[in-house]
């Protein structure tokens, strides 16, 4: 029964498009490796382009146990990907309180995803 309410939420959070927390229920859930691999990419897609929060992306890229090189990898083709598509809206220029300055995506994450850690 507990089962058959966590694939109801699972199905809920999918369709709000809340990865992070679909990837958390699927975890839960015995899902597939690909599946759950697929949901914590677009999870961590949308932290980190989306919503532009990359210590969020660091946060969930250390509990999904990537490096972070690995990532910057992973980001990087997604982002490809979107322009192959024509799908532009996350990967222009946004302001970036780190910095002060307007940064691409790919800005971003060369500048402050790949930077070493202090």
């Amino acid at each position: 029964m507990e089962e058959k309410g966590l694939q109801d939420q699972l199905k809920e959070e999918l369709g709000r498009k809340h990865y992070v927390r679909a990837a958390l229920l699927a975890a839960s859930l015995g899902v597939s490796e690909q599946e759950l691999r697929d949901l914590r990419l677009k999870a961590l897609w949308q932290m980190s382009a989306v919503s532009r929060n990359l210590s969020g992306t660091r946060s969930l890229a250390q509990q999904y146990g990537y490096r972070k090189d690995e990532v910057a990898e992973i980001l990087r083709k997604r982002a490809a990907e979107e322009k192959e598509r024509g799908g532009y809206k996350y990967l222009e220029p946004c302001y970036d309180t780190h910095s002060s300055k307007y940064l691409t995506f790919e800005d971003l994450l060369e500048t402050r995803l790949t930077q070493k850690d202090k």
